[in-house]
């Protein structure tokens, strides 16, 4: 502040002596001489007056004229002399009169005993409020150092002062209005929003008194803007406030020692969303006060509203190195800042955020240190809720909601401290009361977008818990969250849940198409509405695979994998008949990507194991055997996936794949297991339920090259015989006879005619038409005789075989010609190959053909 000539003591004592007049009684004499002589200035003969009448009645002469008296020694400057008078003689008369006291401290005053003369003043105004002239001494001895004691002193000076000496007003008003500067911040410090709006317009009403009716007084303008760079600052009149203090700033000579223009400048300047320029006049400030951590506080909040957390860091930590204990105030603002940047910076480790920690730390000893701020409250509940700390999030709430002021705090800070409650109660499962904390926060601020959501949100959490048990309460909760917000797309969505489940999938559709250009919600509305179309009336697969389609590339966006697992899960049966690479493909994707959701997992799996199933038959149609028993060796790995005779069908077409690869021992295997399973009329066709797991065993043993195997299957076949009916009865008929004249062949091929006579004699049982025609050939051929040859040659060549064994029975009897020509015939069958060929070319040689 600019340093104004004081209001000077004498003029402080005339304005004082002429205030009023006095009755008198016995000196009247001599007081009235002695105003009349102070009313002309002339000191001396004044003086002799008020002597001569306190000589003679010293009791009778009034405290009023022992002040005049005083007064005079003050004006005449007298100072030692007014002591010694007002000690020995006036304070001896009236010890505790005002009238004498206040001269007394206006003395003391002038001696430069500024303690002793506050003292005294003090006692004056306690028992006479209206003397201005030691209201004055203790508002100057005070300024700077208790600003309630000095505005409460400048408040009386400027009610009690003569009119005329008001032109003396610059430099109390000026004192005044930075006392009421500094009573602002300290209530804002408290939590008393109301209490510092106030201080704030006192503080500009004494500024702009000064700047208007004083502006000619030396330094009074530079002041008065300098306060009033401050005060529209507090106000929160911004625009104001850039105007005044820019003007400050364009000439260095009205800056204060202190810089605090600067630091004004800049507030207003970051509250108007000018951050650069903010920091601008916080650097100025700080080049002048490089020990305030203010400056510092201000280039934090720059940076925190330009969302660079770690600059916003530095700078905060910057001013908590210079913070001193008694800086409470500021100490809770840091707090509260170094709080919301810890929670906001970026963390990409696992396990627990050591930054929310240090925010829960840091806002911790500023809520110590200030129990009373809801500000501060909100910001630690916030933290404990990051840090998954329900029970302490909810019992700084808690304290918060019962604090004294709670009440009468702002819409913000209370509905604040609901909220971090409700979101306490709810993460603890306390429902009920969750929603009656938000309900709460949603009488105080109902367009409250937060607060609505909040609302809406634990009445869907309600509905969601009702619905496993009562869907028709889970319905109502919904419906009274469309009360709330009836646009909210979450409702929608849980109410299409609710419809879906109950079948009623038409309406379902409906409520989706609420949500289908709802932001954030594209996803879920594909994914639903596809399911709508699977159970609908008008049911439309195409439309769902287009769907699942378009939700498909909608997870994409957001890499949600287990999501996809979902979709996949859902989507590939839909696929399967028309792209069934591309579903076994997408269910293989979902199983991995479900590999740790057992509930997902097990979904894909299924659908993976059935598609597997599938495009292993196709591969036995494309003759792809290896392949085909791969995919349902694969398909049926985890039987417990699978429903009603599923696990028989796989493993049996297992077998199946396997037996077409020639694999006939582990198909034999496979199939004799089955035949012990049972049920086989759940996975075959009515001609193969009773026996189809035996046949096809036998049937593998029968493709064996293993002799063992072959005679397996002979047994096999013949044991089914009798069981089999129509069609299914002669294959069976037909393959033991085949079977029998396997075992012949093998037989002959080692010289053992007997066990070929017998194996032949029993497939001769049950072969038919050309397979006999074959039996009867073997036959021959292992014991031919003379009357075969009439057997043969009434076979006419059918089989072409036939000719062969015709031709080694006249080769036999010695008939050489006859022999030769059935061996030709035979040859130009086709039968016997290369080798009848050379047996041919060998006779003729023999014969000399």
């Amino acid at each position: 502040m600019r340093n104004h000539k004081l209001v000077t003591v004498a003029a402080l004592a005339i304005a004082f002596a002429t205030a009023g007049r006095t009755a008198w009684a016995q000196p009247e004499d001599d007081l009235r001489e002695g105003d009349r002589h102070f009313e002309g200035q002339d000191w001396r003969k004044a003086a002799a007056a008020y002597d001569s009448a306190i000589r003679k009645y010293p009791a009778q002469v009034p405290p009023e004229a022992y002040g005049k008296r005083a007064a005079i020694f003050i004006i005449l400057q007298d100072w030692n002399g007014g002591i010694t008078f007002l000690h020995n003689v006036a304070e001896k008369q009236y010890p505790n009169a005002p009238e004498i006291l206040e001269q007394e401290a206006l003395i003391l005053w002038q001696q430069g005993k500024k303690p002793d003369a506050v003292a005294v003043a003090e006692k004056v105004v306690k028992a006479k409020p209206s003397s201005f002239t030691n209201q004055n001494i203790v508002g100057e001895f005070y300024s700077g150092r208790d600003a309630a004691k000095t505005a409460n002193a400048y408040e009386a000076y400027l009610a009690n002062r003569p009119a005329e000496i008001e032109d003396k007003d610059v430099l109390p008003r000026i004192r005044l209005g930075f006392a009421y500067l500094t009573l602002a911040r300290d209530a804002l410090g408290t939590g008393s929003g109301k209490e510092s709006a106030t201080a704030y317009d006192k503080a500009a009403s004494q500024f702009e008194t000064v700047e208007k009716k004083f502006s000619k007084k030396p330094h009074a303008t530079t002041n008065a803007q300098n306060g009033l760079c401050a005060a529209y600052t507090g106000q929160g009149h911004f625009d104001r406030a850039i105007t005044v203090c820019e003007k400050i700033i364009t000439d260095p000579r009205k800056i204060d020692a202190n810089g605090s223009v600067w630091f004004n400048l800049g507030t207003a300047y970051l509250a108007n969303k000018q951050p650069k320029r903010a920091r601008t006049a916080a650097n100025e400030y700080i080049r002048l006060r490089k020990n305030e951590a203010r400056g510092h506080l201000l280039i934090g909040d720059s940076y925190f509203e330009e969302r660079d957390w770690s600059e916003a860091l530095k700078a905060y930590l910057e001013a908590e190195k210079l913070l001193k204990p008694s800086q409470q105030r500021e100490q809770v603002e840091l707090s509260i800042q170094l709080g919301k940047v810890y929670r906001r910076l970026p963390f990409s480790g696992s396990g627990a955020n050591p930054n929310v920690a240090k925010a829960i730390e840091k806002l911790s000893a500023g809520y110590q240190a200030n129990p009373g701020s809801l500000e501060l409250a909100a910001e630690l509940g916030g933290a404990y809720l990051e840090s998954k700390d329900d029970a302490n999030a909810l019992k700084t709430a808690e304290r918060g909601l019962n604090a004294k002021g709670f009440a009468t705090a702002p819409e913000d800070q209370r509905t604040s401290m609901l909220l971090i409650a409700a979101k306490a109660q709810y993460n603890q499962g306390k429902l009920k009361d969750a929603r009656a904390r938000f309900e709460q926060a949603f009488q105080i601020r109902p367009k409250d977008v937060q607060v609505r959501r909040g609302l809406v949100e634990i009445i869907n959490a309600q509905a969601w818990t009702a619905f496993d048990k009562d869907p028709k309460s889970a319905e109502q909760l919904l419906g009274q969250a469309l009360e709330v917000d009836g646009g909210a797309p979450m409702t929608s969505l849980n109410l299409a849940v609710v419809a879906i489940d109950r079948g009623d999938c038409d309406s379902a559709g409906r409520y989706l198409e609420k949500i289908k250009n709802a932001k954030g919600y594209a996803l879920t509305y594909q994914r639903l509405t596809a399911r709508t179309f699977l159970c609908s009336k008008s049911r439309d697969p195409k439309k769902a695979a287009e769907h699942y389609a378009a939700a498909d590339a909608e997870v994409k966006k957001v890499q949600a994998n287990l999501i996809q697992a979902e979709i996949y899960t859902e989507w590939a049966p839909l696929l399967w008949d028309t792209d069934l690479e591309g579903a076994v493909d997408r269910l293989q994707t979902a199983v991995q990507f479900a590999a740790q959701e057992p509930s997902i997992a097990a979904a894909a799996k299924r659908n993976l194991a059935v598609a597997l199933y599938k495009r292993g038959w196709k591969l036995m149609r494309d003759g792809k055997a290896t392949d085909a028993a791969a995919d349902f060796e694969r398909a049926s790995r985890e039987p417990a996936l699978l429903k009603g005779s599923e696990p028989l069908a796989f493993e049996f077409s297992h077998a199946l794949a396997l037996l077409d690869r020639g694999d006939t021992t582990e198909a034999a295997r496979k199939f004799k297991e089955l035949a012990t399973k049972g049920n086989q009329a759940s996975y075959l066709k009515p001609a193969y339920a009773k026996l189809g797991a035996q046949f096809f065993g036998a049937y593998a043993n029968y493709r064996s090259p293993n002799a063992a195997a072959r005679q397996q299957a002979a047994n096999d076949f013949q044991g089914m015989v009798n069981g089999a009916q129509g069609a299914f009865a002669n294959k069976v008929k037909d393959l033991t006879a085949s079977a029998w004249e396997m075992i012949a062949v093998d037989a002959i091929r080692s010289g053992r005619s007997a066990i070929a006579q017998k194996a032949l004699s029993n497939a001769l049982k049950y072969a038919d038409g050309e397979m006999k025609k074959r039996v009867v050939l073997d036959r021959l051929v292992v014991s031919p005789g003379k009357d075969d040859v009439a057997v043969l040659e009434a076979m006419g060549g059918s089989p072409p075989e036939a000719l062969v064994n015709l031709g080694i029975a006249y080769d036999q009897l010695g008939r050489a010609k006859d022999a030769y020509e059935a061996w030709t015939k035979a040859r130009a069958k086709g039968a016997g190959g290369r080798d009848l060929q050379k047996w041919i070319d060998s006779k003729k040689r023999i014969y000399g053909f």
